[in-house]
């Protein structure tokens, strides 16, 4: 194996879609461009000149630095036609009176709310029924819904009050549900939607009285299977208590030096099972079902470790994975498996009962309801203050390397950029000192990890950090592809980030960022590590940047480098550890 535990994420905020302008750009400082053969780039002076880079890829024209462009601004026939185009109507329709529209109010209503029927299909079965709104039909027709209270969606204002009417309730023994327009409100659906929890929005004070268009409502008892559950509250505590029990276990002290805690994780066969597991789960997401099943079987070969061997490391691991898995059945039953061998060797203490108490609740709530307990109780664990709470001190800054474990591009980003949001750099380095220069390169990857994921991969620190790792690579005699991956995804990322869809494919930025991340992709290319199966998913997101500047032929291409990759992993294949399983 030649990964430490820690890497980079793959995903980064994309620019939102705008229509295809030619611009203006400021010239950009260019490094020097490695060789093919990964030769790093070095890293500028403060007193280098904006020059064009001293090695170019062949592709990369010049002139695109250098010269500013008019922008190009649609004329008053061309904005009158792309407003015929949304709204389907190639005249003009008449004006209509607010006494007109009250009098379709009622069958408005039955189509869009108690229907559920989309505005265009609204608006064009109004239409058959001889009713037309003006030219903006959308527009009318939302500005009507804003004066009637016709919503489907969640204001952050509306959850606002719904919390603070819930947490009144609660204090008097009530439960509570709400309902918009005699329909459920999923309160937990809009919080995950958002990224956010109900903490975020806890505001003080009596709630205001709910719109009309709310209503509060106590919801039938909950059967006596659900009441047995673990509480959400219960189970979260009990995260808490196991994290700090299994911090003070031998098996990885806090004294350890941090490349020694990556590198004792980094081989641990639990690491590898959550791994395995974790490839199976993007593989099934793929349709490489046979593949995925073999890594799936490995994986729970292993999975036992979690109750005979436990650490920290694997304990926020695996709620990782609970976090990005699509599979529901795979979650389900790695939870049933750690329940039921925990109870056939008759384990005791906090970790046990936490396996009892999540396989029972995911069993007795909504899937939404198990996957927002996940994620408050990890967002819990990388709050929590360590001297308060008993844990060695720096135990949570340990932990930051786990949330950046390479993901599929597939994987949804934005509950982990939270999380990602809440490392402290500073934290991690405090009171510690880098001992020998791989430990160096390891706090280095960490920052430039943190750093470029809370600032959009900006900023003169993430070129100077990934000019620096390369160079330490070159006196690596093993994990070189990780720290050339790490660093290689943050150049790709620096220069993506002012890209916008239909920006032209010979910019600067285009070409600077596909040649970073065609560097990165070549280092999966032609062969399967299972430790570092993820980084084909840059695949994936190397085609969505052809695509998005227009080059439909690289695009093809890459697709067709991905798939012959995907073909290269074994369909029959057995992890072999070095080390006893207890």
């Amino acid at each position: 194996m030649n990964e430490y535990v820690f890497a980079a994420n793959n995903y980064v905020l994309m620019s939102t879609p705008s229509p295809p302008l030619v611009v203006a750009h400021r010239p950009q400082r260019s490094p020097i461009l490695p060789s093919p053969v990964l030769t790093p780039p070095s890293t500028l002076s403060p007193q280098s000149t904006q020059s064009p880079p001293a090695q170019t890829p062949p592709s990369e024209p010049a002139a695109v630095r250098n010269h500013d462009v008019e922008p190009v601004r649609p004329t008053p026939t061309q904005m009158q036609s792309v407003f015929s185009s949304q709204t389907g109507e190639a005249y003009r329709s008449q004006q209509h009176t607010a006494q007109v529209w009250e009098s379709h109010k009622a069958e408005i209503r039955r189509l869009y709310l108690d229907e559920n029927r989309p505005l265009k299909e609204v608006m064009a079965i109004m239409r058959q029924r001889g009713f037309r709104a003006t030219w903006s039909s959308v527009r009318m027709y939302k500005s009507r819904f804003d004066k009637w209270g016709f919503s489907k969606n969640n204001s952050k204002r509306e959850v606002v009050t719904m919390l603070q009417v819930q947490r009144q309730r609660n204090a008097l023994g009530k439960r509570t549900t709400f309902q918009r327009n005699g329909r459920e409100i999923a309160i937990d659906a809009y919080l995950k939607r958002k990224g956010i929890s109900q903490y975020d929005l806890a505001e003080p004070g009596i709630a205001d009285s709910l719109p009309e268009h709310l209503r509060c409502v106590t919801p039938p008892p909950e059967t006596p299977l659900v009441i047995q559950a673990g509480g959400a509250l219960s189970l979260q505590e009990l995260v808490l208590q196991t994290a700090r029990d299994l911090a003070w276990n031998p098996y990885c002290p806090s004294d350890f030096p941090l490349v020694t805690s990556s590198a004792v994780y980094r081989g641990d066969a639990l690491r590898c099972a959550i791994t395995d597991i974790t490839n199976a789960d993007w593989l099934f997401h793929i349709g490489h079902y046979d593949r995925g099943g073999i890594m799936c079987e490995q994986g729970f070969k292993w999975l036992h470790l979690m109750v005979t061997k436990p650490s920290i490391y694997g304990l926020l691991h695996l709620l990782l994975f609970h976090l990005d898995a699509y599979n529901k059945g795979i979650i389900k039953e790695v939870w049933r498996y750690l329940a039921a061998y925990s109870a056939t060797i008759k384990a005791d203490g906090p970790l046990a009962r936490l396996f009892q108490g999540i396989s029972k609740f995911i069993n007795t709530h909504d899937f939404d309801e198990y996957w927002n307990l996940i994620f408050e109780c990890t967002e819990r664990l990388l709050l929590i203050d360590e001297q308060s709470s008993g844990l060695p001190e720096g135990t949570i800054a340990r932990l930051y390397p786990l949330i950046f474990i390479p993901r599929a591009y597939q994987y949804k980003p934005g509950p982990y950029r939270r999380l990602q949001n809440r490392c402290d750099w500073n934290r991690l380095t405090q009171g510690t000192k880098p001992r020998v220069a791989e430990e160096m390169a390891i706090y280095e990857a960490s920052e430039l990890l943190i750093l470029g994921t809370q600032r959009n991969w900006q900023g003169e620190r993430v070129l100077e950090l990934a000019d620096s790792l390369l160079e330490k690579t070159k006196k690596f005699a093993y994990n070189v592809d990780f720290f050339i991956f790490i660093a290689m995804n943050a150049l790709a990322h620096y220069y993506r980030a002012d890209f916008k869809p239909g920006d032209p494919m010979d910019s600067s930025k285009h070409l600077l960022s596909v040649h970073y991340m065609e560097e990165v992709c070549k280092l999966s290319e032609g062969r399967w590590d299972p430790d570092l199966g993820y980084f084909m998913g840059d695949f994936e997101k190397l085609e969505t940047w052809y695509r998005e500047a227009g080059d439909t032929l690289k695009a093809d291409e890459t697709r067709i480098r991905w798939r012959n990759s995907l073909e290269l992993i074994p369909k029959q294949w057995e992890r072999v550890h070095q080390i006893p399983p207890c």
